[in-house]
């Protein structure tokens, strides 16, 4: 981003807009409000709050202790590198405190690792895209509910506070020892499989609960100022020492999870889908 480059971007969204969102939401109204908020925004304001994040994270221990804890994750994989960063569920960063955190936390990953970074929230505006292009971003096209498959690169899976469900697909996408390149910084799997086995019902989150027993689970120490931001949210790496003894069959049983029964909290490309045409016939 030049220093001397005027960065003022104010976008005004109709009433209407949110009305189709409720129409094509039901049970994921809290991401439909969340949008509603988004009806004003000035960037110019806006970088200056990210800029302002920043800068209380590059001076914080939790920073510190994150890319120690990165660091010793990549070593434990004997690679020295994060070349990607995927990025899902931050929010809208514009209107949500926790999100804008989380977002400056991905900025500070990018210019450490000197990654690329690929990041979707079906929630964005067309505001907070541009700002996050502006940034060097690579804002994904279409809702691809997790399901990105990882290739040869190292990459670092960011899902701050994401849907348990969007978890999930991640790991069916990827579901064969190519896991091993991937790390993922999100969501406790721990907490997740307990309060599982502690509630005792079904729950369609088969591959976080057949893969957690073979993940390395770094705790982080969470002592930011901002502590809601990255509550709950740990280190998960995939050995070769556990994953790679695991038998064909293991990997073989990956059928596409089906949610019908159960309640998600994210949007699915059908419900974006949806709202899109909606937004595009207003």
């Amino acid at each position: 981003m030049r220093d001397n480059e005027e960065f003022k971007l104010v976008i005004h969204r109709k009433k209407r807009t949110s009305r189709a969102r409720t129409n094509c939401l039901s049970n994921v109204t809290s991401l439909d409000n969340e949008r509603n908020d988004d009806s004003n925004i000035n960037c110019e304001t806006l970088l200056g709050k990210l800029l302002e994040a920043e800068g209380e994270l590059e001076n914080s221990s939790f920073l510190d202790n994150l890319l120690h804890d990165l660091d010793d994750s990549l070593a434990a994989l004997n690679v020295n590198g994060i070349p990607d960063i995927l990025c899902y569920g931050l929010g809208q960063f514009s209107s949500r405190k926790s999100s804008k955190y989380q977002l400056a936390l991905l900025l500070r990953l990018k210019k450490y690792y000197k990654s690329q970074v690929y990041v979707y929230d079906p929630v964005f505006s067309s505001a907070e895209i541009e700002l996050l292009k502006r940034f060097d971003c690579n804002t994904i096209k279409v809702n691809e509910e997790g399901k990105r498959v990882v290739r040869d690169n190292i990459t670092l899976v960011y899902m701050p506070h994401c849907s348990i469900h969007l978890i999930n697909n991640f790991l069916y996408a990827n579901w064969c020892e190519q896991l091993r390149k991937c790390i993922l910084l999100t969501n406790s799997f721990s907490i997740v499989a307990d309060n599982t086995k502690r509630t005792n019902r079904t729950n369609p989150i088969d591959y976080i609960l057949r893969i957690q027993p073979y993940v390395t689970e770094t705790v982080l120490r969470n002592d930011f100022v901002h502590e809601e931001a990255f509550n709950d949210l740990n280190i998960h790496t995939f050995l070769e020492q556990n994953i790679g003894t695991l038998p064909e069959s293991f990997w073989n049983e990956r059928t596409e999870p089906c949610y019908q029964d159960a309640e998600t909290d994210y949007l699915t490309a059908k419900q974006t889908e949806k709202i899109d045409a909606a937004d595009k016939a207003l």
